[in-house]
């Protein structure tokens, strides 16, 4: 838990965390910027207690805190507004989790509590998670007890076994080839349920690859959180510094 000092650092600086940007529009409109977008639904995500955490999965899937902003429990569906490109190659620039359909009025920046608060932050900078693998995923912390559970059985068979190249390696070409549409050979998302649970993990590619990516949670007009938004491109201003 966060001391009572940091809260008060966060309570001082948290409208300057907000989202400028409307997310909601990548699965809304057809283009942004210059380039045209298009939304890809991969199913959906069990949150049995509404507690989540988003990271690269094939390098901290274990150790991942969770949001201090918390969601209803419950199955939401996931969609990917992806950029479609010959030039630059079929790229996601957001994931949304669609907790409900209400109007969305404000964004709050996901943060889990040991964030350095007195970092000083520029104009376009944020907290959020590193992906050193070229993957994020967004899920609940008992998927996160479920998979560390099923995974340190695995190792007790075999203790040179990884994550990656003993597991989601062979899922991702699997899901690859069964939904081709915007996914290479190797695979760019995957919704993978831990066996023998009903924990699910919504797996997909990182924007342009390896970064340092920031978490949003959309409200309504009533307080109540609607959305949660994974971000990786900003599309008008990436795809312009592209060009």
């Amino acid at each position: 838990m966060p001391t009572t000092e940091w809260l008060n650092k966060y309570e001082a600086i948290k409208d300057k965390l907000t989202c400028k940007d409307d997310l909601e529009a990548h699965f809304t409109e057809k283009v942004i910027g210059n380039m045209a977008v298009d939304v890809l639904d991969i199913g959906t995500v069990h949150f049995p207690t509404g507690q989540i955490f988003a990271c690269d999965p094939l390098v901290e899937l274990e150790d991942t805190l969770p949001f201090l902003q918390t969601i209803p429990a419950g199955t939401y569906p996931v969609k990917i507004c992806v950029v479609p490109s010959e030039q630059y190659g079929d790229r996601y620039a957001c994931v949304k989790v669609e907790v409900s359909q209400e109007k969305l009025v404000r964004y709050e920046l996901g943060m889990v509590g040991n964030e350095d608060l007195d970092e000083e932050l520029g104009e376009d900078e944020y907290f959020g998670f590193g992906v050193d693998a070229g993957m994020g995923c967004v899920a609940d912390i008992q998927t996160q007890a479920a998979f560390k559970a099923y995974w340190a059985k695995r190792l007790e068979e075999d203790p040179d076994i990884d994550p990656y190249n003993d597991l989601f390696c062979d899922l991702l070409e699997e899901n690859a080839k069964a939904y081709p549409k915007y996914q290479g050979d190797c695979g760019d998302w995957l919704n993978w349920t831990v066996p023998g649970t009903d924990c699910n993990l919504p797996i997909f590619a990182s924007g342009w690859g390896d970064g340092y990516y920031p978490v949003y949670f959309g409200y309504d007009a009533k307080g109540k959180i609607c959305a949660v938004y994974v971000r990786f491109i900003d599309i008008e201003a990436s795809y312009r510094e592209q060009d």
